[in-house]
């Protein structure tokens, strides 16, 4: 358009294009959004039509309407805040735009009087230093009513489908059930809630993995994670939404300074219902990410693939590598421009390799992470994050006491001693990409109860389950050499615990039995009758746990209400049984340590300290 022909709106909006600098930009979304736009911005044609009151133009496959102010731009990409392709935009109109365009600074108004005082405001402000900008809280952009609406009305949708299998139980839930909750998870999707469409997903999973009688079903853990999915979806009905409260559908990613050093130290095979594939675990030698260990993950989707007929994809070549990673992982690597979201690395082709060379897992980076005491391990989960890696530990037990098959549980479990004597298991869930794992740490196992010095060590990710110390293994080396003990020290804060030992697990003892309790109201359906539900209230008086006491007895006389009366609320019953594990789990969290301390030691020795 020609400028004379043009409105004051868009000489408004070309003035703030003109006047707009990178912090502008970067302000109006955040600094990865702006240099992403400035990437596809290169040579990206800057054809575009100016209306009334916009300036529009088409950006990344999007079309994008340029307003005053910028911020209210908008853009034809699901997004629902300032995007990559509105940034683009004005990337690729500030290059049109002439600079003398940008708007004048304010004129200063002089008066008489001011010029003949000008030297003396001078030497004042000249001793006076310039206020420091204040930075300004992002403003809190909430969704709008429609889209809100949408949302809720799936969060109801999803809890209504929750509550029938709380109502029916798991032994008479329709064959379909798995399907409708992958159908809701879609639904999830097309809201764009990706926090409750990601747990739908695995609850569709987990209930697959139970009709199709899977060895991986736990009725423990698919009573949590439902019940933390209808909180989730709960607060999408309640709450007053942003965009943030409904997740990501992709992880963001932050890019590491300088070099990062890594050292391979293994790998394992998943198969969780929804994805498979692999995770790689390294070792971050110079900590430059501030953790200990990083994974790279290769997996792929499966919602919607026949078992039997699950393609065949390629594996994974990261960082512009031509060999997938799984052929790397006997070399370390230095890696340039490294992307991380939490633990997890980047695969991206903007990551380069800058060094691979041979490497032995005998070295002091490794040596300083092996722990020969349980009870660090007890203490360092204590305050371990929630996040894998921070549970995961290079493990050398001095000697293998027993092994055996729970064929009830299907897991291979055992039991294993330190250097003090304290014993703990090792447990691993036989399934078909376990197996060849299995076999080899039996063999060791075999090995070190044959030669008592054999010795191993292995990588495990580390829990405490009803009080006790046990690892999950990932990969298990009969190569690291011996090293001097470490000679570890237990905080003193722990130094007391045994006295409260007993107590501790007496309530541990308690929490177990109301978590059993849920888990077979969910079984077996809020019809079915509780048993001893009695006695469990009167063992949490007992224990002087008043409050938990009244929280059981309600989720007790909820069950018992809708077993009775054909107007019963499977909703609050769920509702009840959330507040009744967030008890647990805070009661569970303070006593785990102190009873994992103490059933750790040999028998002797607990029965001087009792």
């Amino acid at each position: 358009m020609g400028g004379e022909s043009l409105t004051d709106a868009v000489k408004e909006i070309r003035k703030l294009i003109a006047s707009a600098d990178e912090d502008t930009l970067v302000n109006l979304a955040n600094k990865g959004t702006y240099k992403r736009a400035c990437k596809d911005a290169e040579g990206a044609p800057a054809d575009f039509t100016e209306t009334d009151d916009s300036i529009v133009l088409d950006f990344g496959g999007e079309t994008v309407t340029i307003k005053s102010p910028l911020e209210k731009s908008t853009c034809t990409c699901p997004s629902r805040a300032v995007c990559r392709h509105i940034v683009g935009a004005l990337v690729v109109m500030k290059g049109v735009i002439p600079a003398d365009e940008a708007a004048a600074p304010e004129p200063v108004l002089e008066t008489a009087a001011a010029e003949n005082t000008a030297e003396e405001i001078s030497a004042e402000t000249a001793e006076v230093p310039a206020p420091e900008p204040v930075p300004s809280e992002p403003e809190t952009v909430y969704l709008s009513e429609k889209d809100t609406a949408k949302v809720r009305a799936c969060a109801e949708l999803c809890r209504g489908l929750l509550a029938d299998i709380l109502a029916d139980g798991l032994v008479r839930t329709p064959a379909d059930m798995p399907a409708r909750i992958e159908a809701a998870a879609v639904r999830c999707h097309s809201v764009k809630a990706a926090a409750a469409e990601k747990i739908m997903r695995e609850i569709g999973g987990r209930l697959s993995d139970y009709t199709e009688r899977r060895a991986a079903f736990d009725l423990s853990k698919f009573t949590e994670r439902l019940m933390k999915c209808d909180e989730l979806l709960r607060e999408l009905e309640e709450k007053k939404l942003t965009e943030d409260d409904l997740g990501e559908f992709k992880r963001k990613y932050t890019t590491l300074d300088g070099e990062l050093s890594l050292m391979p130290v293994g790998a394992r095979d998943v198969d969780i219902g929804d994805y498979v594939g692999e995770i790689y675990y390294f070792l971050d030698v110079n900590k430059t990410s501030g953790r200990n260990f990083l994974t790279v993950s290769d997996l792929r989707p499966v919602f919607y693939e026949n078992e039997k007929k699950r393609r065949r994809t390629p594996s994974v070549c990261p960082w512009d590598l031509a060999v997938p990673l799984k052929s790397v992982m006997k070399n370390s690597l230095v890696l340039y421009n490294a992307k991380i979201s939490d633990d997890k690395l980047s695969t991206s082709a903007e990551t380069k390799v800058m060094n691979k060379s041979k490497v032995s897992l005998n070295s002091p980076e490794v040596y300083d992470l092996i722990k020969d005491d349980f009870r660090e391990i007890a203490s360092a989960l204590d305050e371990a994050g929630d996040l894998e890696t921070d549970r995961l530990f290079f493990v050398r037990p001095t000697a293998c006491l027993s092994q055996r098959y729970d064929k009830y549980d299907q897991q291979f479990i055992m039991e294993i001693e330190d250097v003090n004597g304290c014993r703990i298991n090792i447990k691993a869930k036989f399934r078909a990409e376990t197996k060849s794992f299995i076999e080899t740490l039996e063999k060791i196992g075999k090995r070190m109860l044959d030669d008592k010095d054999t010795c191993f060590t292995l990588l495990a990710v580390a829990g405490i389950e009803d009080g006790e110390l046990t690892l999950f293994p990932i990969e298990i080396y009969d190569f690291i050499v011996p090293f001097e003990c470490s000679g570890y020290k237990l905080p003193e804060k722990y130094e007391g615990a045994a006295a409260y030992a007993g107590y501790a697990e007496t309530l541990l003892n308690l929490f177990s039995k109301l978590r059993e309790m849920m888990s077979a109201i969910l079984h077996c359906g809020l019809r079915s009758e509780i048993r001893d539900d009695d006695k469990l209230v009167k063992y949490a008086e007992n224990c002087g746990m008043k409050g938990l006491a009244e929280l059981a007895v309600k989720v007790i006389e909820g069950a018992s209400a809708f077993r009775h009366s054909t107007g019963g609320n499977a909703r609050e019953m769920l509702l009840s049984m959330e507040k009744l594990s967030d008890y647990i789990t805070t009661g569970e969290g303070r006593l785990q340590t102190i009873s994992a301390l103490s059933r750790m030691q040999p028998d002797d020795i607990r029965e001087i300290n009792s």
